[in-house]
Protein backbone atom coordinates (compact mmCIF):
# COMPACT_ATOMS: atom_id res chain seq x y z
CA UNK A 1 0.00 0.00 0.00
CA UNK A 2 2.79 2.35 0.69
CA UNK A 3 4.68 1.68 -2.45
CA UNK A 4 1.11 2.72 -4.44
CA UNK A 5 0.89 5.75 -1.98
CA UNK A 6 4.16 6.51 -3.04
CA UNK A 7 3.86 6.33 -6.60
CA UNK A 8 0.65 8.22 -6.71
CA UNK A 9 2.36 11.13 -5.04
CA UNK A 10 5.52 10.91 -7.39
CA UNK A 11 3.10 11.54 -10.03
CA UNK A 12 1.04 14.14 -8.21
CA UNK A 13 4.84 15.91 -7.97
CA UNK A 14 5.65 15.10 -12.22
CA UNK A 15 2.28 16.58 -13.28
CA UNK A 16 2.89 19.94 -11.01
CA UNK A 17 6.42 20.25 -11.88
CA UNK A 18 5.47 19.88 -15.97
CA UNK A 19 2.73 22.06 -15.46
CA UNK A 20 4.60 24.60 -13.70
CA UNK A 21 6.96 25.08 -16.33
CA UNK A 22 4.17 24.77 -19.63
CA UNK A 23 3.88 27.23 -21.98
CA UNK A 24 0.19 27.77 -23.88
CA UNK A 25 0.16 26.72 -27.09
CA UNK A 26 0.21 29.89 -28.98
CA UNK A 27 4.04 30.67 -27.56
CA UNK A 28 4.97 27.10 -28.89
CA UNK A 29 4.02 27.74 -31.97
CA UNK A 30 5.38 30.90 -31.84
CA UNK A 31 8.77 29.71 -30.55
CA UNK A 32 9.62 26.54 -33.07
CA UNK A 33 8.28 28.77 -36.03
CA UNK A 34 10.94 31.20 -35.15
CA UNK A 35 13.63 28.29 -35.09
CA UNK A 36 12.58 26.77 -37.93
CA UNK A 37 13.09 30.10 -40.01
CA UNK A 38 16.48 31.02 -38.24
CA UNK A 39 17.65 27.15 -39.56
CA UNK A 40 16.46 27.85 -42.82
CA UNK A 41 17.58 31.15 -43.23
CA UNK A 42 20.80 29.88 -41.95
CA UNK A 43 21.15 27.13 -44.48
CA UNK A 44 20.23 29.19 -47.40
CA UNK A 45 22.65 32.17 -46.47
CA UNK A 46 25.39 29.29 -47.13
CA UNK A 47 24.16 27.81 -49.59
CA UNK A 48 23.48 31.37 -51.80
CA UNK A 49 27.34 32.18 -50.87
CA UNK A 50 28.72 28.60 -52.39
CA UNK A 51 26.79 28.82 -55.25
CA UNK A 52 27.99 32.33 -55.64
CA UNK A 53 25.88 33.97 -58.82
CA UNK A 54 23.27 33.11 -61.33
CA UNK A 55 19.23 32.09 -62.16
CA UNK A 56 19.66 29.65 -58.51
CA UNK A 57 21.44 32.42 -56.63
CA UNK A 58 19.26 34.99 -57.31
CA UNK A 59 16.41 32.78 -56.52
CA UNK A 60 17.41 31.84 -53.30
CA UNK A 61 18.05 35.59 -52.27
CA UNK A 62 14.75 36.18 -53.14
CA UNK A 63 13.25 33.79 -51.13
CA UNK A 64 16.00 34.48 -47.96
CA UNK A 65 14.64 38.72 -48.12
CA UNK A 66 11.07 36.94 -47.68
CA UNK A 67 11.73 34.64 -45.18
CA UNK A 68 14.06 37.20 -43.12
CA UNK A 69 11.53 40.06 -43.65
CA UNK A 70 8.61 37.20 -42.44
CA UNK A 71 11.18 36.24 -39.48
CA UNK A 72 11.42 39.88 -38.10
CA UNK A 73 7.63 40.09 -38.34
CA UNK A 74 7.36 36.80 -36.14
CA UNK A 75 9.75 38.43 -33.50
CA UNK A 76 8.09 41.35 -33.27
CA UNK A 77 4.19 38.96 -32.93
CA UNK A 78 6.45 37.18 -30.32
CA UNK A 79 7.85 40.64 -28.14
CA UNK A 80 3.77 42.02 -28.43
CA UNK A 81 2.53 38.71 -27.31
CA UNK A 82 5.23 38.35 -24.51
CA UNK A 83 4.47 42.04 -23.41
CA UNK A 84 0.69 41.20 -23.55
CA UNK A 85 0.40 38.46 -21.41
CA UNK A 86 2.89 39.76 -18.81
CA UNK A 87 0.44 42.83 -18.83
CA UNK A 88 -2.53 40.24 -18.05
CA UNK A 89 -0.81 38.26 -15.47
CA UNK A 90 -0.17 35.15 -17.79
CA UNK A 91 3.91 35.07 -18.48
CA UNK A 92 6.00 34.26 -15.59
CA UNK A 93 8.74 36.98 -15.30
CA UNK A 94 10.76 34.48 -14.98
CA UNK A 95 10.14 32.55 -18.15
CA UNK A 96 12.82 32.74 -20.32
CA UNK A 97 14.24 35.54 -18.07
CA UNK A 98 17.89 34.69 -18.80
CA UNK A 99 20.55 36.83 -20.21
CA UNK A 100 21.20 34.27 -23.49
CA UNK A 101 17.55 35.06 -24.11
CA UNK A 102 17.28 38.93 -24.25
CA UNK A 103 20.63 37.98 -26.59
CA UNK A 104 18.61 35.89 -28.86
CA UNK A 105 15.64 38.69 -29.05
CA UNK A 106 18.18 41.56 -29.35
CA UNK A 107 20.05 38.99 -32.72
CA UNK A 108 16.86 38.17 -33.81
CA UNK A 109 16.21 42.00 -34.51
CA UNK A 110 19.72 43.16 -35.34
CA UNK A 111 20.03 40.20 -38.10
CA UNK A 112 17.06 40.86 -40.58
CA UNK A 113 17.69 44.73 -39.78
CA UNK A 114 21.24 44.69 -41.18
CA UNK A 115 20.35 42.28 -43.80
CA UNK A 116 17.48 44.36 -45.03
CA UNK A 117 19.92 47.74 -45.03
CA UNK A 118 22.81 45.99 -47.18
CA UNK A 119 19.71 45.42 -49.58
CA UNK A 120 18.27 49.13 -49.45
CA UNK A 121 22.02 50.26 -50.41
CA UNK A 122 22.61 47.65 -53.03
CA UNK A 123 19.27 48.60 -54.26
CA UNK A 124 17.58 45.14 -54.90
CA UNK A 125 14.86 45.22 -52.20
CA UNK A 126 12.01 42.85 -54.54
CA UNK A 127 11.08 40.16 -52.94
CA UNK A 128 7.70 37.82 -54.12
CA UNK A 129 4.64 39.29 -55.67
CA UNK A 130 6.27 42.20 -57.19
CA UNK A 131 6.45 43.57 -53.45
CA UNK A 132 9.21 46.12 -52.15
CA UNK A 133 10.77 45.89 -49.06
CA UNK A 134 11.15 49.93 -47.41
CA UNK A 135 14.36 51.36 -47.56
CA UNK A 136 16.12 52.11 -44.23
CA UNK A 137 19.31 52.55 -45.67
CA UNK A 138 20.29 55.15 -48.73
CA UNK A 139 20.79 53.11 -51.78
CA UNK A 140 24.37 53.56 -53.22
CA UNK A 141 25.51 54.30 -49.92
CA UNK A 142 28.60 52.04 -50.56
CA UNK A 143 28.10 50.26 -47.36
CA UNK A 144 26.71 47.19 -48.67
CA UNK A 145 29.78 44.68 -48.15
CA UNK A 146 30.08 46.51 -44.68
CA UNK A 147 26.31 45.43 -44.07
CA UNK A 148 26.19 42.07 -45.16
CA UNK A 149 29.41 41.00 -43.84
CA UNK A 150 28.24 41.70 -40.43
CA UNK A 151 24.83 40.61 -41.17
CA UNK A 152 26.58 37.02 -41.56
CA UNK A 153 29.10 37.30 -38.75
CA UNK A 154 25.93 38.08 -36.01
CA UNK A 155 24.32 34.72 -37.82
CA UNK A 156 26.67 32.64 -37.12
CA UNK A 157 26.79 34.53 -33.06
CA UNK A 158 23.40 33.38 -33.31
CA UNK A 159 23.70 29.91 -34.61
CA UNK A 160 26.19 29.65 -31.55
CA UNK A 161 23.65 30.88 -28.80
CA UNK A 162 21.18 28.86 -30.07
CA UNK A 163 23.08 26.06 -29.09
CA UNK A 164 23.88 27.34 -25.61
CA UNK A 165 20.44 28.14 -25.87
CA UNK A 166 19.31 24.24 -26.26
CA UNK A 167 21.77 23.22 -23.55
CA UNK A 168 20.13 25.63 -21.17
CA UNK A 169 16.83 24.22 -21.63
CA UNK A 170 18.17 20.77 -21.79
CA UNK A 171 19.37 21.36 -18.20
CA UNK A 172 16.23 22.99 -16.92
CA UNK A 173 14.12 19.78 -17.89
CA UNK A 174 16.69 17.47 -16.00
CA UNK A 175 16.53 19.60 -13.25
CA UNK A 176 12.94 19.40 -13.06
CA UNK A 177 12.44 15.83 -13.34
CA UNK A 178 11.73 14.34 -9.93
CA UNK A 179 14.31 11.73 -9.17
CA UNK A 180 12.21 9.01 -8.53
CA UNK A 181 11.65 8.98 -12.25
CA UNK A 182 15.07 8.55 -13.00
CA UNK A 183 15.92 5.75 -14.35
CA UNK A 184 17.66 3.18 -11.80
CA UNK A 185 16.66 5.47 -9.33
CA UNK A 186 14.99 3.28 -6.55
CA UNK A 187 17.64 0.88 -6.98
CA UNK A 188 20.38 3.07 -6.22
CA UNK A 189 18.58 5.32 -3.31
CA UNK A 190 19.80 3.66 0.01
CA UNK A 191 17.10 3.36 2.56
CA UNK A 192 16.82 6.43 4.94
CA UNK A 193 15.21 4.23 7.57
CA UNK A 194 16.97 1.12 9.07
CA UNK A 195 14.66 -1.69 7.93
CA UNK A 196 14.39 -3.94 11.35
CA UNK A 197 16.05 -7.75 10.88
CA UNK A 198 13.52 -9.78 10.03
CA UNK A 199 14.76 -13.30 10.00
Amino acid sequence: MTMLTDSRNAATVRRQRIGAHEFPLLAKVLHWSTAALVLMLFCIGILMKEIGGGAWADGLMTFHKTAGFLLLALVAARLAYRIFARLRGRWSRTAGGRTVHRVLYGLLIAIPLLGLAGVSDFGAREIYGGVSLPAIWPEGAGHADMLFRGHAILAFVLVGLVAVHICLALDDYIQHVPKADMPGAQAAKPPSIPQPDMR
